[in-house]
């Protein structure tokens, strides 16, 4: 499975112009990649084009309402961006991912492998954590 072409997908796709080479930098290199795992938590309005990201209402079940709003399968296969080592770089079905990252307190995308939708979970820093949905209108 090729990562890199998940990755060039979901850059062109969801990373603005002017953040594209050094979001691709920092993804590909292993020594950089927690500068951009660390913006997931805070900053993801700034490395994510938030025209194309829409955050999960309060009070729906943020895994079924993903799985409707996406049109993804439980068995879709996607690749999880994480601040959690444990997890990051797995490819794995979209349940699993979601699973995974869900509830962690720490920004985690759980991406399509053709790259051209997401799910973000970001830092849990008080009340409702948030979470949204990333997909091109």
């Amino acid at each position: 499975m090729d990562t890199n072409k998940t990755l060039d997908n979901f850059i062109k796709t969801f990373v603005p112009k002017d953040k594209r080479e050094r979001s691709e930098v920092q993804l590909k290199n292993e020594k950089n990649r927690s500068k951009f795992t660390d913006r997931l938590n805070h900053k993801w309005d700034t490395i994510l084009d938030m025209r194309f990201v829409t955050r999960i209402p309060v009070g729906v079940n943020d895994y079924e309402y993903t799985k409707k709003e996406l049109k993804i399968a439980a068995n879709e296969l996607c690749y999880v961006i994480s601040n959690h080592h444990d997890i990051d770089g797995a490819i794995d079905e979209f349940s699993k991912a979601f699973d995974k990252v869900y509830g962690r307190g720490f920004g985690s995308l759980v991406i399509t492998i053709s790259g051209d939708k997401f799910y973000l979970e970001t830092e849990l820093v008080q009340g409702k954590q948030n979470r949204f949905i990333g997909k091109v209108k």
